[in-house]
């Protein structure tokens, strides 16, 4: 019997722990910045990229994702319509001053989806080829 006891107060406590850990992460989601390259030569990239975004949002719990484009900063994933606006133009050339407008946003990570091409400081880069 008293095995059954200890157990139920290391259940309890897990229990605890467990809904405590969830209502503080919940209340306070960590800030994703997710930037893509749409420039026309990742033009070819465009749905192995959403598919990145999507399989990444899925997987990204506890988490705030913003999204925003070499071009305009769109704003949070949850809200946008259509996610097919995020790839919908093709132009230009990539640089590191692209990414200069994303400087003031505060974000807890930030990751630049490109060719690896461009690695700014302070980014995650993940390559698509």
């Amino acid at each position: 019997m008293k095995w059954l006891k200890v157990f139920a107060v290391f259940f309890g406590l897990h229990a605890i722990a467990w809904v405590a850990a969830h209502v503080y992460h919940s209340n306070n989601p960590k800030t994703v910045l997710v930037v893509a390259d749409t420039s026309f030569v990742m033009k070819p990239q465009f749905s192995a990229m959403q598919s990145w975004i999507e399989d990444f949002e899925t997987n990204g719990r506890y988490q705030q994702i913003l999204i925003g484009t070499d071009k305009a900063m769109i704003g949070p994933l949850a809200e946008i319509r259509s996610r097919n606006s995020i790839f919908r133009a093709a132009f230009g050339k990539s640089s590191t001053e692209s990414l200069l407008p994303y400087s003031s946003v505060p974000a807890d990570k930030k990751i630049w989806l490109s060719d690896g091409s461009i690695s700014p400081s302070g980014w995650s880069v993940v390559k698509f080829d």
